[in-house]
Parts: C-alpha cells; structure tokens; sequence
C-alpha cells in the first residue's frame, strides 16, 4: 500500500523554531569551533577556510591528514547536537500534533544528527518505530539514513583515553542501543572512543560506528522512496552526489513537494527539470514556518 512521507533536512531543523536550533553548514563550523575548543577549535587555518567554504570537503580533507582525529571529532560532534530539544512552539510539535490528530499512517525520515524531530513526536503523545511500518495507533515509523547522536553501536567499546584508529578505515556493526539520559550520554561520549552511530558530515557519509544500522536505513529510505504516493521535502538541499538518496528520489513516481527558500527551490527545479520531467513536482517556496499548513494539506495531514 503506497503511502506519503516526509523528508527532513538541515533547513527544516533550523527553521523549526525562533531561536535554540542548529545552524545550517555554513555556520557549523564556528558553532563546532567555540563548543569544543580542544577539538574542533584546534584546527588550523589552512582547513577552516576549506570547512567555511564547504563542511563536507572540510571533514573529507582534514580526515586525510589526521585520520585518528576523526572518531573524536564525531563525538564532539555528537555532544553538540545532542544538547538540542524542541520549545514548546517548536514546528515539529505543530506537525507531530496534527499527526497525533488524525492518526496519519505515513512516515518520517529525518537526515539531521539531532533529536529535534523525534523528541517532538514524543511529547506528543507518538512512538517513533524504527525499521519496520507503525502498527498500531500513536505510533510512526521514523527512518534515519545518517544516524543520529544518540544512538550507539554495541559490538565494540574501547577506552578513549587507551585506543585511536582511522576513521576511514574501522568499521563496527551490532545491536544498537538508544541513550537519552543526558548524564549516560555524556560518559559514553567522554569514555568511548567509538563515536555514535552517525554517518560522518562528507560528500561519502562514511560511518564508524553501526554500519549494519546505516545500511539497513538506506535500504529502508530506499523502500519508502519509491513505494510513496506524496513525498514531502522541507529543509533539504540538492546534493546529487548524496546518490544514496537523491537517485531514489529521482526514479520514484511519487508527486514530491519540495519547501524550501528561492534559492533552494530553483535547485531543485533545475535538478527535477533533468531528472523528473515527466513527473509531478510542486515547489513551495515558502520556509518551514509559512508552508507547514500547505504541506500538511498536500500531504493529507489535516
């Protein structure tokens, strides 16, 4: 049975709210820079311009020169997106109680690191369900391609104080084991040296940690993908080289509604132009904030 989904980027995060959201890429450099200043704020000139100019190739360049520093980067990083939580007028709790109203059967897919979305759903009253459809009322399944900061591989544990490796070339797989508890969080981000199961912030979203998690959400995202009737994309640029979701995209025969700002849109308009021509594609060129009533009335969330 087809059903409608929603894809959530960076900009759906950002714009979810007034204030206390992460900032989009071109500021997570200087957000990262001054929260972790042992870390991140060591990085040398000759690669913050690279971070500035692109994060991706940023993280892809420094990680070639210093390998072993990208575990703890990504938990730096981690711990940074970890500290976010939805206010109580929050555009995700908007939708999440809409959701919550008419019990919609669709689903969620949030490439964003931070928990903004599925605490959201949360205290609305809707358990997230991971890697299967929703079953029963109040619950939804919620996909992530890229992990989030809260989860954690438990294969392997080592000691981060005792053990450094490449982050290009290790990899574990295993049960995944959910942390909300800030105070357990924080140990594990201190004392691991295994960072949570996040695809690193390059053009080749490498993983660490749960390898066999990613995978099995790719593969997921890939099933909804082309098994949607509507697929809505609030917040999320066009990066055709992220193929593992932008090809799916472009070989479904779901009507997309694309929000986002002009500048985004005409992106998306030229990417769709060359590979969805001869499918139905809406962009709203509104921001989060003015589209969410006409999305959810597109999407049938009324």
């Amino acid at each position: 049975m087809e059903r409608n989904i929603i894809i959530f980027g960076a900009g759906a995060s950002f714009g979810s709210d007034s204030s206390g959201t992460p900032p989009l890429g071109i500021d997570l450099f200087d957000a990262l820079y001054k929260f972790n200043p042992d870390g991140w704020g060591k990085i040398d000139d000759k690669f913050s311009k690279t971070f500035h100019e692109d994060f991706e190739e940023g993280v892809l360049s420094y990680s070639e020169r210093y390998p072993h520093s990208l575990p703890p980067l990504q938990r730096a990083m981690a711990a940074f997106f970890f500290n976010f939580e939805p206010g109580p007028k929050n555009l995700y709790i908007e939708l999440a109680d809409k959701i919550k109203q008419i019990e919609w059967k669709g689903a969620l897919v949030s490439l964003n690191y931070e928990r903004l979305l599925e605490l959201s759903l949360i205290s609305s009253g809707i358990r997230p369900i991971i890697g299967k459809k929703a079953e029963i009322d109040n619950e939804i399944e919620l996909c992530l391609p890229h992990g989030c900061c809260h989860l954690f591989c438990e294969s392997v544990r080592a000691t981060a104080r005792e053990v450094s490796f490449s982050g290009q070339n290790v990899s574990t797989s295993g049960k995944i084991k959910v942390i909300d508890s800030t105070n357990d969080f924080n140990a594990r981000i201190s004392n691991d040296a295994f960072p949570p199961v996040m695809s690193y912030f390059d053009h080749a979203k490498r993983t660490t940690s749960g390898a066999n998690f990613i995978e099995g959400q790719r593969k997921r995202y890939s099933e909804l993908v082309i098994g949607a009737s509507k697929i809505g994309i609030v917040g999320l640029k066009v990066r055709p080289h992220d193929t593992h979701i932008w090809n799916f995209l472009s070989k479904t025969d779901a009507k997309i509604i694309y929000c986002s700002g002009n500048s985004s849109g005409k992106e998306f308009k030229n990417w769709a132009d060359e590979t969805r021509s001869k499918k139905e594609n809406i962009i709203l060129h509104k921001y989060f904030s003015d589209a969410i009533d006409n999305l959810c009335n597109l999407l049938e969330i009324e």
